[in-house]
């Protein structure tokens, strides 16, 4: 399972050495680089795609998972624009 950065999304990428990052927040924000060693309790929730709104059940293995605590869905992109 890809762990969760402190950023709220799961880690998506590696950096040079094999360390797990965001690349949707580096160099926004710090937590992109750090793991999360205390991850969210995902069980009951949902994740829903950020374009044509499937859902999913909340997981750090969807693309692009972001959770989101303030609001009862979390989100990922399940490829529906296509992956270029």
């Amino acid at each position: 399972m890809k762990p969760m950065m402190k950023c709220g999304h799961a880690a998506n990428a590696t950096d040079s050495k094999g360390n797990p990052v965001c690349v949707i927040c580096i160099g926004i924000n710090p937590g992109a680089e750090i793991v999360d060693e205390s991850p969210p309790n995902l069980e009951g929730r949902t994740a829903r795609c950020v374009y044509c709104n499937c859902e999913e059940p909340s997981s750090p293995n969807l693309p692009f998972f972001e959770y989101n605590p303030k609001g009862e869905k979390d989100t990922f992109y399940c490829g529906c624009r296509g992956w270029d």
